[in-house]
This record gives structure tokens, sequence and C-alpha cells, in this order.
């Protein structure tokens, strides 16, 4: 397939890109999910007289899956298919590498983010790229990846891949300037958005694209190039993406929050009737008699002329009928329904009192079952994440010191060329361990009868196992057992 890398071609492609967005209402029902996480749920409703409450429990679901599918710890375990000593050292300097970016990238974090915009919007993308020394991430918006071919939605097997970002028009003209483009006729966007833009806007697609085996890009806006096609030194595109639930010939995934819209607004709808019931049918009514009154006044001491003899009952008051309960029982049952279908009932969201944990535990690890698609889901993400990380090591670090530990706890230094590193003679897997409060539990009993029955007799291994939740200063004392083992 022949790439076109002039600003024709790529504005072109890039009309066609959002054409299928548009066809497929992608963008107003991403918007409408946003709106509805974030818990403006009356957005555009023109009814001035009545209340407008937000029972918003599919945030409260949103973040109930994002929890049980994601992980506050990740860790990477690579090992080579021949264990060799030098294919073993080579091994441990990337595991190191590979931890150093996940620390200072802020990977669970990143990631908890994507899982929580594939939820709202369908999908979710973390970019990765070099800076600064090491390898870094940036999460992007789904509505701004565009992919060339729109039937499939693997990142890798895309022609090119096109990515929208909003940036200052100075910003874009001196990047276009430090790569020897003419600036003059780079204008911001006449949208609508710069009327909230506090400075000139424009904005700049990047297309990737691979050309001989390598990752190349260009930059371009409306007006010019802005940088033109550069590769990148890199086998695979550098962004991971995941997919809430996948549509078929689409590479748009399905989020939990579409589907919730619906019960919310029924949920919504009769709150704001019960409120208005209450509001207008609440206090007694007064009837007077208009033969007698030709007004009815409430101020205290007021006098009240009245025609013909005041010790006849010249007003009465009347009280409405309660509202009925049914209406409550059902706004509390679909809220209720609504969860327990998406997984989210008591026990899963700590509602009852933990009195048999066996039975806790059981109950909850049931709860996660219909979530094992999105787990595995999340699992192959974070391996995309791990091989694209290696393969910026391999194309932007060269050779460096990396510091190692020996067998008897010491660190040294040592130097390794990370240009040699070959990933198809290493196998990677990724360990996110998203524990709950049960199962730390758990955890923790099975760790003290090993240790009672002398099955795990080394102190640091049994600190090493212990969840850091359950103790703390855990680094501190494994830093002092450490010492005493030296």
């Amino acid at each position: 397939m022949k790439i076109e890398t002039d600003i024709t071609a790529i504005m072109a492609e890039h009309r066609k890109c959002t054409n299928y967005n548009l066809m497929t209402d992608y963008y107003h029902k991403v918007d409408m999910q946003e709106k509805f996480y974030a818990g403006n749920q009356w957005y555009g409703v023109n009814a001035p007289d009545l209340d407008k409450p937000v029972l918003n429990f599919i945030r409260r679901v949103c973040s109930f899956l994002t929890a049980m599918v994601t992980s506050n710890e990740i860790t990477a375990f690579i090992t080579p298919y021949i264990h060799t000593p030098e294919n073993s050292r080579t091994a441990d300097i990337l595991n190191i590498a590979i931890e150093k970016v996940t620390e200072s990238s802020k990977l669970p974090a990143a990631a908890r983010r994507v899982v929580l915009d594939a939820i709202v919007a369908g999908d979710g993308y973390l970019y990765w790229y070099y800076a600064d020394g090491t390898v870094k991430s940036e999460i992007l918006k789904s509505t701004n990846v565009l992919f060339a071919n729109p039937y499939v939605n693997d990142v890798q097997k895309q022609p090119f891949i096109l990515i929208e970002q909003r940036e200052y028009l100075d910003r874009v003209v001196e990047m276009a300037r430090s790569n020897g483009q003419p600036v003059k006729n780079i204008r911001p966007d006449d949208a609508f958005m710069n009327s909230v833009e506090s400075l000139p806007m424009v904005t700049l697609i990047t297309k990737m694209y691979k050309q001989d085996g390598r990752v190349w890009y260009t930059q371009v806006t409306k007006d010019g190039v802005i940088t033109p096609p550069v590769c990148m030194g890199y086998t695979i595109y550098p962004i991971a993406g995941f997919s809430w639930d996948y549509r078929v010939d689409s590479y748009h995934g399905a989020g939990a929050v579409e589907y919730l819209i619906p019960n919310q607004i029924a949920v919504n709808k009769l709150w704001a009737m019960a409120l208005l019931h209450q509001k207008t049918m609440a206090f007694p009514k007064i009837f007077f008699d208009k033969t007698k009154l030709d007004s009815w006044t409430n101020k205290v001491g007021a006098a009240i002329g009245v025609i013909g003899n005041p010790n006849d009952a010249v007003a009465t008051s009347f009280k409405a009928n309660d509202m009925s309960q049914q209406l409550i029982d059902l706004v509390e049952k679909t809220i209720s329904y609504t969860k327990e279908f998406m997984g989210a009932n008591d026990t899963s969201l700590g509602n009852v009192t933990p009195e048999n944990t066996s039975a806790i535990l059981a109950v909850q690890r049931s709860a996660t079952i219909p979530l094992e698609n999105q787990k595995q889901q999340f699992a192959a993400f974070l391996e995309d994440c791990v091989l694209i990380i290696m393969d910026i090591m391999k194309a932007c670090y060269g050779r460096r010191y990396v510091e190692m530990a020996d067998n008897e706890g010491n660190y040294h230094m040592e130097s390794f060329d990370f240009s040699q590193i070959d990933a198809t003679q290493l196998s990677w897997l990724v360990q996110a361990d998203n524990s709950t409060p049960w199962s730390e539990s758990v955890q923790m009993q099975t760790l003290e009868k090993l240790y009672a029955k002398q099955i795990l007799t080394d102190a640091y291994d049994y600190v090493q196992a212990i969840p850091a939740t359950q103790l703390k200063n855990k680094q501190q004392i494994l830093k002092k057992l450490q010492e005493k083992i030296a």
C-alpha cells in the first residue's frame, strides 16, 4: 500500500476518517456519555420550573468496574526463551529498566485512566515516546485517534494512524520554523472552539505509518507541513489501545455507559416528578367562600372582613393524598437492578458487614466473573505497553549504565547496549494484582500458616509477600532486613 505524505492527501484522509465517525454518530455518543458520567445529565433540557435532580449511579458503577479490572501494582517479568548467561543478564537488565519506566511514567495511574476512558467512551489509548533520556507516556482521547481501516481494531495492523491535537499557534509556528518549513501561511482555525480558547490555537494532525520495517511520522495543519517525514526508529506503533467491549467491523469499542443512559434518564425523571409532587401537594390547600371573602391573607393578626355572619364557615383546608410508594420502589429497583446486572452488587461494593470472610470472598469472586474478558484484555494491553517500551529502548537508549545487584545484594554499575535487544528471543509476562481487602486477608492468613509451619523461613521473603496496605513502612523494613543480611 502506497503511503501518501503530502498535505493534500493527508487532509483528504483526515476527512474520510472523521466522516466515518460522523456517520456512526460517534462524536455525539462520546460527548453524551462523558456528560452523564460527570453528572451533567440534564444538558439541553428546557424546563425552568422543574427541579433537575441527579441520582448519578453511573459514576459509581464506572468507578467499581475500573477498580475491579485495573491494579495499583504492575510488574513485568522478562525471561529468555534460551537460558544462557548472556540472555539471562539481558533479561535482568530489562526487568530493572522497565521497572524504572513503570514508576517514572506512573503506568498504574495512566492504565486506570485508559480503562475508565474505555468504560465511558468505549476506547482508551496510551501513547509512548522518548524524552529527557527515558520513556514517557501520554493519554490520548479516543475521538482524537483515527485509524486508516475503520473495520479493524488492532493498532499494529493499521496502514497508518492519524492523531489530532489542539496546539497553540505560536508553538506550531516554532515547530515548523525549527524544521525548516515556511510559516507565513499558518493560521489559527476558524472553529467555534476558538471562542473559548485564551490564545490562538490550531489543529495539528500527526500521521504515523510503517515503511521499510520502521515507523515514520509527519505533522501537518490545514495550512502547511509542520514536520516533514521523520523515521522514529521503532518497529511497532508506540500506541497501546484498550477497548471495553468489541463491536463487529469497527475499531471503536462499546463502553458500559452507553447502555446505562436510558436507565439513568428514567431514574432522574421519576425523581424529578416525585419532587414536583411534594412541592405542589405536600402543604394543605385553603378553600374559602368567595361570596363572603374577596381575598385571603395569611398575615399574622390581620383583620379579615366577612360579608354575612362571621360564625359561619368561610374557609377549610384540604390535604391531597400521599404520593404512591410504588414510585420510590421503582426508582430503588431500577438503580439496584442496573448495578446488579453490571456486577456491582452490595458485597462487591463493600455494603455488607464482613461476618464471614470466606463467604464474602466467594461472592466477591463470583461478581468478577463477568469481567474476565476485560481483565484478559487489560493484561494484553499491559503486555503491549511492555513491548512498546522495549522497542523504544532499543531505538533510543543506546549504550548506558544500569545499576545491578549481585547474588549477595551488592549493587554495581554495568554497561549495556540496548540497541542489541531482540524481542523475538524474550518472553514477557505482566502481573497486575487487583487485590481487594478480602483477598489480602486470605493472603495474610496463608502467609502466617506457611511461616508457622516453617515452610517459609526467610524473613525477607515473608515481608516481601505482605500486601503494602497491610504493613506500614514496608520498604524501610525490607531495606533494614537487606542490611542485616549483608
